[in-house]
């Protein structure tokens, strides 16, 4: 069977080794979206994003109507990555939370995420159950404890799919302070991981000083969450990348608008009734299925179908 070759002239490369490549070894910040569905996922596809990532904030919104507090398990969060996963032909990133348990729970959560299809994950220091990173009242485990959760992450990374990325995010800033933070990512990139994510950055100076520190000065790739309304100043994809950072990602803007956008038009059509007066502000019927595909599978019945006389 032929295989492909890259521009290095190897043999065809998965797609976790190509965002591997892509975002180490090529020039350009990578920008992504926050997505917390299939739909939302194909959508952020479509808008020309490069990569998407999958959003614990927004799994437990559509999933269960609640707050980001913990209340997912593994396997609720592992199948929605694998949903997303499956709706794209682009790279997913995954929240892993806290890997739902110890190192040996951690294990296994990296083990079914990797099943599940994502090119990589962050996992967190945060005490069980956790929350959103930008809500009050968080905790966080010892950097001991937390070093044996990457470790085991790692290992399972290793022997699953070396080229998945397991990023170390820190929540311990709003609980140990911001120098807390910077040394427990200077120890997990001595680990070994792949990238560091410093949550919930509250001043411009914070985010400068991890992007001069660690990005600049000392190489750790850098990710970045950017959240309208959230703890972290926002700043353009361009000043990022001049301060460091490697990745960075519109967390919740897509979840933001969609709930927006139909909390205001369902509004209207209580009161008002389904009409056709709002018609170029929403997608059409047509529109809609070529979004989900629909094109495809007439092609596959025409296909595969008894013809029907």
């Amino acid at each position: 069977m032929p295989k492909n070759s890259d521009s290095h002239g190897s043999a065809f490369k998965s797609k976790t080794a190509r965002f591997r490549q892509r975002l180490f070894h090529e020039p350009g910040i990578v920008v992504s979206a926050g997505v917390y569905d299939a739909l939302s996922a194909r959508i952020c596809e479509l808008a020309g994003f490069e990569v998407v990532h999958h959003s614990g904030f927004g799994t437990a919104a559509v999933q269960l109507g609640m707050p980001d507090v913990g209340l997912l398990s593994m396997n609720e969060m592992s199948r929605q990555v694998a949903a997303i996963s499956r709706a794209v032909q682009i790279p997913v990133l995954a929240d892993g939370d806290n890997g739902f348990g110890n190192a040996i729970n951690t294990y296994r959560t990296v083990q079914e995420y990797i099943r599940s299809g994502a090119v990589g994950m962050f996992l967190e220091d945060q005490v069980i159950p956790k929350r959103c990173g930008h809500m009050e009242g968080k905790q966080v485990i010892s950097w001991e404890e937390m070093a044996g959760k990457l470790r085991a992450g790692m290992d399972a990374r290793d022997e699953l799919d070396p080229n998945f990325l397991i990023i170390y995010r820190t929540d311990a800033i709003a609980v140990n302070g911001f120098e807390d933070a910077m040394e427990r990512a200077e120890r997990a990139v001595e680990l070994g991981v792949d990238m560091v994510f410093v949550e919930a950055l509250e001043t411009l100076s914070q985010i400068e000083r991890v992007g001069k520190e660690l990005g600049i000065q000392k190489k750790i790739p850098l990710m970045l969450n950017l959240i309208e309304g959230g703890k972290t100043p926002l700043v353009s994809y361009r000043e990022a990348e001049e301060m460091g950072y490697r990745y960075v990602v519109a967390a919740l803007t897509c979840l933001f608008t969609a709930t927006k956008a139909m909390l205001e038009r369902m509004k209207q059509v209580r009161q008002r009734g389904v009409s056709l007066e709002y018609a170029d502000q929403i997608v059409s019927f047509h529109e809609f299925t070529q979004i989900v595909h629909l094109p495809v599978i007439q092609e596959m019945e025409r296909k595969y179908l008894p013809r029907v006389y």
